[in-house]
């Protein structure tokens, strides 16, 4: 091979190398992204729960809005795993995210929502709902994420 052909070959080696490293900041980028979103949910629900909740007191009967916040709560649990068996959620933020959901689950108002989900106190419709939080609550190493090791450097999870 000659002079001008190594050259070439390199140049092209060097172009396939930023474009993966470009190709996995941005998906690291949207991670964060889809992450930061979730986190301004949570906090927006949090800001709907009662007040006896944010103090951990449990009033003599549970409210509608608090049931609501607390359904609200548990959708957005369900949907962030949903996002991690996507491969949507790092492995930090989804370990960080799956203590805070299983100490959340015994906590007014949301332990009571919980609790009549799982007995399935509530309208049948919600009976095949929730599947990976209930997969979570019987198995706290529960990870939802079933992307190969490359999906997972490459993405950063």
């Amino acid at each position: 091979m000659e002079t001008a052909q190594w050259i070439q070959l390199g140049t092209v080696i060097v172009a396939l190398l930023a474009l993966g490293i470009s190709l996995g900041n941005t998906a690291r980028s949207r991670v964060k992204q889809i992450e930061d979103d979730y986190v301004r949910r949570y906090w927006s629900i949090l800001d709907k729960m009662p007040s006896d909740a944010l103090v951990n007191s449990r009033p003599r009967r549970t409210s509608r809005e608090a049931r609501r916040a607390a359904r609200l709560y548990l959708r957005l649990c369900e949907d962030e795993m949903e996002l991690r068996a996507m491969g949507w959620v790092g492995k930090r933020t989804w370990t960080e995210w799956r203590s805070g959901i299983r100490a959340q689950l015994q906590q007014w108002p949301i332990d009571e929502e919980w609790e009549r989900i799982r007995n399935g106190d509530l309208e049948a419709r919600t009976r095949d709902q929730f599947k990976e939080l209930k997969k979570l609550h019987s198995d706290p190493c529960h990870d939802p994420c079933k992307h190969r090791f490359i999906v997972r450097k490459w993405r950063g999870l």
